[in-house]
């Protein structure tokens, strides 16, 4: 077997699925590891759904690995999107988010709930 080549039957390195809400949040959902192998796609769906959503919740609990080409794209994600919210659960990714620093300016939540729950908490401005 030549590098870079699965065996037959192994599920792909990375799977990202869209789900949006009745209330328009966008939840995208990872799984495997996103690397450079990975990291095209992953761009790909994570700025679609920045740019169609006013609430974009990325769920990282089916990520192994999360390389620095992935901390660099969640960066991105989080200033363009209105809200973005990042659902961790692994040990590792969450080491790799406070290990870079790039996890202080995320909203990091262990749960899809939470990160529902908070935006529904926030205090809205008052109409001047």
């Amino acid at each position: 077997m030549l590098p870079g080549q699965r065996v037959p039957g192994e599920p792909p390195p990375l799977a990202v699925t869209t789900s949006r809400r009745d209330d328009g949040v966008i939840v995208l959902t990872a799984v495997g590891e996103i690397d450079a192998a990975t990291i095209g796609r992953f761009r790909t769906e994570l700025t679609g759904a920045c740019g169609t959503g006013k609430q974009v919740i990325l769920d990282l609990s089916g990520v192994g690995f999360l390389s620095c080409a992935g901390l660099h794209a969640l960066e991105e994600a989080n200033a363009a999107a209105p809200r973005f919210s990042v659902i961790v659960k692994t040990a590792l990714v969450s080491r790799i988010l406070d290990v870079s620093g790039v996890g202080a300016s995320l909203d990091v939540r262990r749960e899809v709930e939470d990160a529902l729950g908070a935006v529904s908490r926030r205090v809205r401005p008052r109409p001047r």
